[in-house]
């Protein structure tokens, strides 16, 4: 799905995303932030829990949930608040679902992209990347990935 898009389209996806965010930052008080697994994104210590590694972290940006805030092109770095602890915290923008406000009158849904973007325009090019499912050996519990269509 994400192998559709061509650099340009990405690069695009992510300055909207950061944008976006931007606006919430300056309108909303607070609002909340839905970011999927992501093979960059950072959450301290913590890390993702139990069914996070699944279906993502809603994180909580306001005044006081937000101790540091730094905007870059390619990810959000921000000290976020968890209980009573801090966590350095980097959300790349590829890994943002949905952003929406407090009392949910403004909701957004995007696209997120689980891929590792290369530097290198070449490289993309020269190397096709085919997307395989990915197999765990969990006992009888049945992973479903809704983001391939085969026809088998």
């Amino acid at each position: 799905m994400s192998q559709n898009l061509t650099q340009e389209e990405i690069t695009t996806l992510r300055e909207f995303k950061r944008d976006l965010f931007n606006l919430y930052w300056e309108r909303f008080g607070v609002f909340y932030l839905h970011v999927m697994p992501h093979p960059k994104l950072e959450i301290g210590k913590r890390g993702l829990l139990n069914a996070e590694k699944e279906s993502g972290i809603v994180l909580v940006f306001g005044d006081k949930a937000v101790k540091v805030l730094d905007s870059k092109p390619d990810y959000l770095f921000a000290e976020l608040q968890f209980g009573s602890t801090w966590e350095p915290t980097m959300i790349p923008w590829d890994a943002v679902f949905r952003i929406y406000d407090k009392f949910q009158n403004s909701a957004t849904q995007l696209r997120f992209l689980q891929i590792e973007t290369n530097t290198n325009p070449e490289e993309s090019l020269s190397k096709p990347k085919s997307q395989k499912p990915e197999v765990t050996g969990e006992g009888n519990v049945i992973r479903v990935d809704f983001g391939v269509k085969r026809n088998e």
